[in-house]
This record gives C-alpha cells, sequence and structure tokens, in this order.
C-alpha cells in the first residue's frame, strides 16, 4: 500500500505542476517525463549520465528510443530539489500511518526518539558553489574545499530520516530550529550532542511540548561546570534539577518569540567506561517516570544517528555528485535520503522478521559464555545489500508495470540475505589524527563496505 501511494503521487500531474520551475515545464509528453527524470536523478547518480539513460529505457522496453545526456541535462532544471523532500515526508508518513495499525512503529514510553546531527559535505568547487556555500580552508591557507553543512533529524528505534537540510555554515541549532523543527511532534524526545546545548533551543523545546536530552560540555551553563568539577564519584549516577536564565546575548530573540526567560532543567551526571564523566540536561523532570539510570542508555541511542550518517556518506556516497550546480547537488543529496528512508522502512518487516528469529534461538540454546556471545552477535539488515537490492529494482517498483507485490517479495527476499552481526560489546577506537587522510578515505570508501 505503501510504494502504491508513492507511485500515485510520482506519476500525479498536481506533484508535477508543483515542483517544476516554470509553467510550462513537464506540460507535453515527451521521452523524458516528469516520472522519468526523478527516477534517472534517484537511479543515475553513481552512474554516468547516458549509462543511467541506457539502464532506464532499457528496463522499460525503450532501447531505441533512448534520449541523449544532454537531453537528460535540460530536462532536470525543470525539476525543483524539494520534490525529494516532499517524497520523504511522504513515505514517513504513511509510515507512521500505516505500520502504526500493524504495531510496527517502536516507541520508548510512548515518545518518538529522535536526533539531529550535522557533518559537513566536500562540494565540487565552482563559482556557483562558492557563491551559495562556503569555502573552507586550513590554518596554513595551503588547501582550500567548497562545503556544506548536512543536518538530518532521524527517528533512532525506527530507523527513518524525518528531514535533511544542506546549508551554508552555521550553528547546527540554526537548522533544526529553523527547517527541521517542523518535521517534530509534541511529546518527542530529540537526543542531541552538545553542539546543540543552548538556551534558545531549550525554551523553544518547553513552550512547543517537545523534550530534549542534551550532552553538556564542561564549559556550557555554570550549573553543569561543578558537576565536571567532581573529583570524588562514587555513585552510579548524579543528579539535580536547576534554573537556568536566559544569557543576554539570547534575550532578545527569546522575548520576540514570547519564550520563557527561565527554564528549569534536570541534569544528570554518570561516569563512563573510560573515567570521564558526561552531564546531560533533560526537560524530563519526573524522577520517577524517567528514571537516572536509564539515561546513559537512551543518551547512548543517538549513535543511531551516526551510523545513519555514516551510511549516507559511504555506502549511499552522497558526495558523489552527477553534476557541479548547486541544483544537481541539492538533487542528488535530497534524492539519496529519500533513498534511504525508503530503504529502511521496506526493510522494517525484515528487521523485525531477524528480531523475532534470534528471540526464538535464544530461548531455545543454552546460555553463551561472553567469548561466544561476542563472537556470535545479533543478525541485522546488511545496508550494503538492502540499498544495492533497491537501486537495481526502483525503476520496477516505482515507473514499470511489473507487479509491485512481485517486486517486493523479491526485495525481501535478499535483505535478508548475507545479514551483518551486530556485536554490542566491540568497540571501534577512532582513527588517530596522524593517520594520513587518503589511507582514511580509501577505508571509508572502499574498505569497509567490504567488511559491513
Amino acid at each position: 500500500m505503501l510504494i502504491g501511494r508513492l507511485r500515485r503521487r510520482l506519476r500525479s500531474r498536481s506533484t508535477a505542476e508543483r515542483f517544476r520551475q516554470r509553467q510550462q515545464d513537464f506540460s507535453r509528453q515527451r521521452l523524458l517525463s516528469f516520472a522519468a527524470v526523478v527516477l534517472l536523478i534517484l537511479r543515475g547518480h553513481k552512474l554516468s549520465l547516458q549509462n543511467a539513460l541506457n539502464k532506464l529505457f532499457t528496463s522499460l522496453g525503450q532501447v531505441f528510443g533512448v534520449p541523449t545526456a544532454s537531453a537528460y541535462c535540460q530536462a532536470r532544471q525543470k525539476l525543483k530539489p524539494e520534490l525529494f523532500q516532499y517524497l520523504n515526508e511522504s513515505v514517513c508518513d504513511d509510515f507512521y500511518v500505516l505500520y502504526e495499525e500493524e504495531g510496527r512503529v517502536h516507541r520508548w514510553r510512548s515518545h518518538r526518539l529522535l536526533a539531529c546531527d550535522g557533518t559537513y559535505l566536500n562540494l565540487p568547487d565552482t563559482p556557483h558553489t562558492r557563491q551559495e556555500f562556503f569555502l573552507q580552508t586550513n590554518q596554513f591557507q595551503s588547501g582550500s574545499a567548497v562545503q556544506a553543512l548536512s543536518c538530518i533529524l532521524y527517528d533512532l528505534l525506527n530507523e527513518v530520516a524525518l528531514g535533511a537540510s544542506l546549508s551554508t555554515r552555521e550553528a547546527e541549532t540554526k537548522p533544526l530550529l529553523q527547517q527541521l523543527w517542523e518535521r517534530t511532534a509534541e511529546g518527542d524526545i530529540l537526543i542531541l550532542d552538545r553542539n546543540f546545548a543552548s538556551y534558545l533551543l531549550f525554551a523553544t523545546a518547553i513552550g512547543s511540548g517537545r523534550e530534549l536530552v542534551v550532552r553538556l560540555s564542561a564549559h556550557s551553563f555554570k550549573q553543569a561546570r561543578k558537576l565536571f568539577q567532581r573529583k570524588r564519584f562514587h555513585q552510579p549516577q548524579y543528579e539535580q534539577v536547576v534554573e537556568i536564565e536566559c544569557p543576554a546575548s539570547a534575550l532578545k530573540v527569546v522575548r520576540e518569540q514570547g519564550l520563557a526567560e527561565r527554564v528549569r532543567l534536570r541534569l544528570v551526571s554518570f561516569r563512563l567506561e573510560t573515567g570521564e564523566i558526561e552531564v546531560l540536561a533533560t526537560t524530563l523532570l519526573d524522577e520517577a517516570q524517567y528514571p537516572a539510570a536509564e539515561f546513559k542508555w537512551l543518551y547512548g541511542k543517538r549513535w543511531g544517528a551516526e551510523g545513519f550518517i555514516g551510511r549516507v556518506k559511504n555506502i549511499l556516497e552522497a558526495e558523489r555528485f552527477s553534476g557541479e550546480s548547486p541544483l544537481v547537488i541539492r538533487q542528488d543529496y535530497y534524492g539519496v535520503i529519500f533513498l534511504a528512508t525508503l530503504e529502511s522502512v521496506l526493510a522494517a518487516s525484515d528487521r523485525q522478521r531477524l528480531s523475532e528469529q534470534a528471540a526464538e534461538k535464544e530461548a531455545e540454546e543454552v546460555a553463551l559464555s561472553p567469548v561466544q556471545e561476542e563472537q556470535h552477535g545479533v543478525k541485522q539488515i546488511n545496508h550494503c545489500v538492502s540499498y544495492a537490492a533497491l537501486l537495481e529494482r526502483l525503476i520496477e517498483l516505482l515507473l514499470s508495470r511489473r507487479s509491485t507485490e512481485k517486486v517486493l517479495e523479491e526485495m525481501h527476499h535478499l535483505f535478508r540475505t548475507s545479514p551483518s552481526r551486530a556485536r554490542p560489546h566491540r568497540r571501534y577506537g577512532r582513527p588517530k589524527e596522524a593517520s594520513h587522510r587518503s589511507a582514511l578515505l580509501r577505508y571509508q570508501k572502499y574498505v569497509r563496505k567490504l567488511i559491513a
């Protein structure tokens, strides 16, 4: 049903009229129709333009009507990149409506657990990209790269990207509040890293019925600094409720938006395995309903967003653009986010099936030793396999006349092929700064895919 809705939106005349650049665009029947251009952008970002055209029209049985790469380049100029944001949001909304009925939408104590995180993408260096995004230079001024800030709002338990933004260099709080906030809902819990620790964000969340769990740095609110300075830390965790006053730097904006000038926050601190003290600030003040002992696990779920961003950059190759103009860059970027969400939604039933099989097997087997448990791991979807399966059948799924049920049956079979294993007790250290950048790049782009 979800794919049926997506196909209807893609072929809808109203969709084409809403996301075309000019009124006369896509007004006549041509080989490169609105839906064909959309599929070419989604399917062809890893191929040369002509090879992408050849694959599409061969799949549609129109091999003798393949247009030129030049015709495709002109056709995609008629399409607004916001289309892919719309498709992504539609898939997410359908997921919550349809899968909720089947009991397959996961929540924690009736809350959605969301995370927002940012990363910088390297873009083609042209006068237009320098003007629209920003130029990053090193301290020696010997090298430069055009970059854009990518921020993604991610549902941690259901593994879908609710929204994404691509902007110039700015504080990560700004795209969250200005571009992604409307994709959150009352009652959501946003789990955020220390880059998001700002009074404006806390006041906005409290005023709109959202909840926050934010990691603090040692230089954040003065009430939190004392917790970092505690040398003796014998308790598993420590907590206190404090009142934070709006700093002078944010007072003008807070008053313009009618937000509170003082907020009550709960500070929860605990010691990590490394010996470091971590302090979280949260709007979840009810100690009985949200015990302090659970916040370490709760914040740990945020790493799911880090994994998703790594998947987008390294498996889906979000930095591999099919053109150099800002328009093409945005089309490719939002298209990749949409594909990642679609893959995750389609694989939801397969993730649940693997989890059920693991639970059944665990109930039948005797308890494993810690070493055996570490070697055995838990089966999970291999995103390298599932994403490749989606790309190969994207045209059949959304554009051809082949039975959708048959295509989905084949895809679900491939999704469960060669699952990877999650080993929760295994730790991977971050690469040392001294490591050569070319070696790190090769590892991310080639080696990591083989061992995923």
